[in-house]
C-alpha cells in the first residue's frame, strides 16, 4: 500500500506557521519542534511498530520488527540561514547550523535513504569544505552520496534560488 493515507509522516519543524501547513496536509502526522530532541528510543520505535501494525506505514521491505523497526527515508532541510546570502553567513559558527544533529539522527536511525536540502551558497561555503564534510560524514556511515543543484525556477517558481539536494543511499 503506497497511498498518501498509508504512510506515517514524522516531521521536525520549529516554525508554528509551517507546522500548521504540515498538519493541514498530513493531519495524522507527528511533529517535533526541534531535531535535538528526536532520539531513537524504545518509545519511538514502539510508536513506529504500532503504526506499522495498523497498516499506516507503506513500506513493503522489512526494516526490522518490534523494537528494531526503522525508517526508510529521512529527509531534511537543515537550516540554510548560516549559508544563505540573505542570512548573516556565520556558517558552522551559527547556532542554527544543525547538520551535526541531522547526522546524529541518521546514525541513530540508519535510514535506507537520506535526502538533504540547502541553499546554493552551501556548496561554496569555506571553499566547499562544509559540503565535503557532509559527504565524508555520510560516506563514513556507509552511504553512497550524490548532490544536485536544482533552481526553484525549474519547478515553475518565479525566481532562480538555487538549492542543493544531497541524496544518499545506505550500502548493504
Amino acid at each position: 500500500v503506497y497511498g498518501k493515507e498509508a504512510i506515517q509522516h514524522i516531521f521536525c519543524e520549529i516554525d508554528p506557521f509551517c507546522q500548521e501547513v504540515l498538519k493541514k496536509h498530513w493531519p495524522n502526522s507527528k511533529i517535533y519542534e526541534d531535531i535535538r530532541i528526536i532520539k531513537n528510543t524504545i518509545e519511538f520505535r514502539r510508536n513506529y511498530r504500532e503504526q506499522e501494525e495498523q497498516g499506516n506505514i507503506g513500506n513493503k521491505r522489512n526494516f526490522g520488527t518490534g523494537d528494531d523497526a526503522g525508517i526508510y527515508i529521512l529527509t531534511g532541510g537543515f537550516p540554510c540561514q548560516p549559508f544563505s546570502q540573505a542570512g548573516r553567513r556565520k556558517g558552522t559558527e551559527d547556532d542554527r547550523h544543525l547538520w551535526p544533529e541531522m547526522l546524529r539522527v541518521i546514525r541513530e536511525f540508519s535510514p535506507v535513504w537520506v535526502i538533504g536540502e540547502n541553499v546554493g551558497g552551501f556548496v561554496t561555503w569555506n571553499d566547499g569544505m562544509v559540503l565535503r564534510q557532509v559527504f565524508s560524514d555520510l560516506e563514513g556511515e556507509g552511504y553512497e552520496v550524490q548532490a544536485f543543484i536544482i533552481p526553484a525556477v525549474s519547478v515553475n517558481a518565479p525566481h532562480r534560488r538555487d538549492r542543493i539536494w544531497i541524496v544518499a543511499n545506505k550500502q548493504s
